[in-house]
């Protein structure tokens, strides 16, 4: 039996084989959020493959020499 790993927007995955841990996923959704300088993680639980939640933080700028 496979899980699907979703979010809003989009599939990102599925789980084959469960177990009790967390993943990360960068999701490059506008629907989630995402746009210039902005990066998106979702979390989701891999024994029941449900969204924990989302999170965006902001890009370093990168100074040029």
């Amino acid at each position: 039996m496979t899980m699907e790993l979703r979010c809003p927007a989009k599939k990102h995955g599925e789980i084959v084989i469960a177990g009790d841990a967390v993943i990360d996923i960068a999701c490059d959704s506008r629907f989630c959020g995402k746009v210039a300088g902005v990066t998106v993680l979702h979390r989701f639980d891999l024994r029941t493959g449900a969204l924990q939640g989302t999170r965006k933080y902001r890009n370093p700028q990168v100074r040029s020499k």
